[in-house]
């Protein structure tokens, strides 16, 4: 072990030279992941205001004073749409869902005639979505309403259209709403691995072989676990330091979040961030270990970045995975690295209790990788193909 520590410290004082790649690694771990967060908060937050708003634009209002009452009572705030909505819509410059009364609508409900409303919306933006269906939802009630009243009129029970009522029992945790938006909290601490590991991982590599000084490094009278073991520490530390600064930042973001529902929903204190860092720093070890099996394989610094991108590809893809499947939890996701992690946290994110075995079987599985991929690279480097082929 004391000839480990003497190859962590030597290949620590290297890697620290490089001071440009670690101010770019440190950056992007304490600003991505929380600007990332904040903005979300901010636009969920700005659909939050708007809704409370309750804003609903009628172009031609005062051919449906029926509807203005009712838009009116139901606590809606009516405004008359711009002459150029719909360019306004197309652009993004206006969100809301304009209803466009036609100037013959009251006298066709008067008539007894079917009188069309239009609610014209562009839902290719996300606030657009909201609004549409808030101003949607209103007419609907507002029909009901006017059904009813017919009803009535002639003397029929309105009851005759509501035989079946529907009671909604909404199964979902009290977190679980916030757990949908924390998603990028573990995506990005997992990629905050991969991320501080990767470039170190080829410099101790595939980088030393192309400068010329892993031979001579080998030639030493020790034993090579020593110096996998030593470069390896390397790597894992820097690894563990960016996640540690992502979860670090996430948690010092949510305390900006400007949304009171929103920062209800969003709970990461220290008993979140505690269990993070069990599932998380195996984690980070092995994407260590594995990168720097995957960049042992390269002849050149480049040849090794195109082998370890395979990787950060599959960390990436898999915990959004499920998203695309709609995959439930399932224990065997327990046994795939990075989306086994994902499952854990998202539960903790939710609120869910999430026993013991739960948290331990991703952190075994990570490590069980870890031992492994380094008992394959200290043979790669006794090997002379590995050693010499530059």
């Amino acid at each position: 072990m004391k000839i480990a520590l003497v190859v962590y410290l030597k290949e620590l004082a290297d890697a620290l030279r490089d001071r440009r790649t670690w101010m770019v690694v440190l950056i992007t771990s304490i600003v991505a992941g929380p600007l990332s967060l904040l903005l979300l908060a901010g636009f969920v937050a700005d659909i939050e205001a708007s809704a409370a708003k309750r804003e609903v634009l009628v172009q031609g209002g005062q051919h449906a004073p029926q509807l203005a009452n009712f838009l009116a009572r139901a606590g809606a705030r009516v405004s008359e749409a711009p002459a150029d909505f719909r360019e306004r819509q197309r652009d993004g410059r206006l969100p809301q869902a304009v209803i466009v009364v036609p100037e013959d609508f009251e006298q066709r409900l008067a008539r007894g005639e079917e009188a069309r409303l239009q609610l014209v919306f562009d839902d290719s933006g996300t606030k657009a979505q909201a609004s549409s269906r808030a101003a949607a939802g209103m007419l609907r009630a507002w029909q009901r309403e006017l059904a009813s009243q017919s009803l009535m009129a002639r003397g029929v029970s309105p009851q005759l259209l509501t035989r079946v009522s529907v009671e909604e029992v909404n199964l979902a945790p009290a977190g679980a709403r916030g757990a949908q938006l924390l998603f990028l909290v573990p995506w990005l601490a997992m990629l905050g691995a991969v991320v501080g590991a990767i470039s170190v991982a080829i410099d101790v590599t595939a980088g030393e072989r192309e400068r010329g000084s892993l031979e001579p490094l080998l030639m030493n009278p020790v034993p090579t676990w020593s110096l996998v073991l030593g470069k390896w520490g390397v790597v894992a530390s820097s690894a563990v330091a960016v996640v540690l600064l992502t979860l670090a930042g996430f948690a010092t973001a949510m305390q900006f979040v400007r949304s009171e529902t929103l920062a209800a929903l969003m709970q990461f204190g220290p008993r979140e961030l505690g269990i993070f860092l069990i599932v998380l720093l195996p984690f980070a070890g092995f994407m260590a270990a594995l990168l720097m099996l995957a960049a042992s394989y390269g002849r050149s610094y480049k040849e090794a970045q195109t082998y370890a991108s395979y990787i950060t590809m599959v960390v990436n893809f898999l915990p959004i995975l499920p998203l695309f499947l709609s995959l439930r939890d399932a224990p065997w996701q327990l046994a795939v690295p990075a989306l086994g992690q994902q499952m854990v946290l998202a539960r903790v994110l939710r609120g869910e209790t999430v026993g013991w075995p739960e948290l331990l079987a991703p952190g075994a599985l990570a490590i069980t990788g870890t031992a492994l991929c380094l008992i394959v690279l200290a043979r790669l480097l006794r090997a002379e193909r590995i050693v010499f082929a530059r």
